[in-house]
């Protein structure tokens, strides 16, 4: 059938999974397409997508999803705020920093983010942001810099009158917040095969959730290569099951779903675990250039080891003797099938993930990570109700279970528990603050 075969030059493009999309919602997409050009069938419409790039970008112009507004999910943007002045502002110099938005639909998250370094106190000559996104519409509108009511359906964040003028056709973006972004159409799977510039931040939110896992690993990959050691990634909420924790360490600070680029070797076990282990919540220390010895979380197996890393930076500084005691762990290290399983779902194997980590609680059933992992993956499918069954049981075994909580809240919200998914937030500040004391 011609509609399969239209899927799947969409995944091959651009890397788009037709059971998130919904093959009703593509099907409608093509037949509105198929009409507009005349054509009889979707067979026949295949064959022009096969030779037409301009009917193949008709064709995704009406498959995006371009749902955004400014100051979508808050906090990164505190967070955004928090780290220029407390880390950026005191080593950077007369650095210019370098953001990406990617995708930035139609232009509110870019914006936004401009917006909130200059709440930061940062002058828009020590800042740029580069936004780029699939939809010429969308970058049609987002140069246009004019925006309506839907657009700051938010809840209110700054005084609009200082970064906005109205406009009869609605809210104009004042000129030198715009002069900070750069926009450009391009696709991410492809548009940065030859870029040479890194970033310190990179923006990229709610597009892993519409990738297959293939797709998924391109993208990290292009990501890991555009980000500076050290340079953070913000994603959307259900897309952290997707994020590979190398290089990319969990930053624990709540709703805002942010990594660290770490350039720390790990040299205890050559498998990578994903950013829904319990391990990730356990922030590294920042720039470091020395190794240390620190004490990891009670593993699988239920013991403690203390584990050597070094950064790249510092690696032929290291005594020989230090060296040998590092390789003697990696060679050493045994595996649990939840390891494995987290290496399944590092390289996009959600399915053989789940699969192992069934396995694993038949004769673990206590053992709240594989809970919270299978919540994670679930999650990353889209399937919300097992995601949720599974976070629940987590935190059943384990009451102040942080990332359960997390992503428990996220699913409530998600389906209209407002009420619900606030109880959850005050339980996580709570935590939050407890362990602050103790600290």
């Amino acid at each position: 059938m011609s509609l399969a075969k239209i899927e799947t030059l969409l995944s091959q493009k651009i890397g788009i999974a037709a059971n998130i999309i919904g093959s009703h919602k593509i099907a409608k997409a093509v037949q509105t397409r198929q009409t507009a050009c005349g054509l009889p069938d979707f067979d026949t419409y295949f064959k022009v997508l096969q030779t037409s790039r301009q009917e193949l970008e008709e064709l995704i112009e009406k498959i995006v999803v371009p749902e955004t507004w400014f100051f979508r999910d808050r906090k990164p943007f505190d967070f955004l705020i928090n780290y220029v002045r407390s880390e950026w502002l005191n080593k950077s110099g007369s650095t210019k920093l370098r953001l990406l938005s990617v995708p930035c639909s139609s232009g509110e998250e870019p914006y936004s983010m401009a917006i909130a370094l200059l709440e930061a106190g940062l002058s828009v000559n020590r800042f740029s942001i580069d936004a780029i996104d699939i939809s010429k519409q969308a970058i049609a509108k987002a140069q246009r810099g004019i925006y309506g009511k839907n657009s700051f359906r938010g809840e209110d964040w700054i005084e609009r009158d200082r970064y906005f003028q109205q406009t009869v056709a609605g809210y104009e973006v004042i000129a030198p917040v715009r002069n900070t972004v750069k926009f450009r159409q391009g696709n991410l799977l492809d548009v940065f095969s030859d870029a040479e510039t890194k970033y310190n931040i990179i923006f990229c939110r709610n597009l892993l959730i519409y990738l297959e896992p293939t797709a998924c690993t391109q993208v990290f990959n292009t990501l890991d290569r555009l980000l500076l050691p050290n340079g953070l990634l913000c994603v959307g909420s259900a897309e952290t099951g997707k994020v590979p924790s190398h290089p990319f360490i969990s930053i624990r600070q709540s709703f805002t779903f942010a990594y660290r680029k770490s350039d720390i070797i790990q040299l205890q076990s050559p498998l990578r675990e994903t950013s829904a282990s319990t391990e990730l919540k356990q922030s590294l220390p920042l720039n470091k250039s020395h190794i240390t010895q620190i004490e990891q979380p009670r593993t699988l197996a239920g013991n403690t080891s203390s584990t050597a890393i070094v950064t790249r930076q510092s690696t032929s500084q290291l005594p020989s003797k230090a060296i040998q005691s590092t390789d003697k762990v990696s060679s050493t290290k045994t595996h649990s099938g939840l390891e494995l399983a987290r290496q399944l779902a590092d390289v996009g194997q959600v399915e053989k993930a789940i699969n192992h980590c069934q396995e694993y609680l038949a004769g673990n059933s206590t053992n709240v990570e594989a809970y919270t992992l299978l919540g994670t993956l679930y999650q990353a499918k889209t399937e919300n109700a097992q995601a949720e069954r599974y976070f629940q049981k987590a935190l059943y075994l384990n009451p102040n279970c942080y990332e359960a909580l997390i992503h428990l809240s996220l699913l409530k919200e998600h389906r209209g528990d407002i009420v619900g998914a606030e109880i959850i937030k005050q339980r996580v500040q709570k935590i939050q603050q407890n362990t602050q004391l103790c600290g």
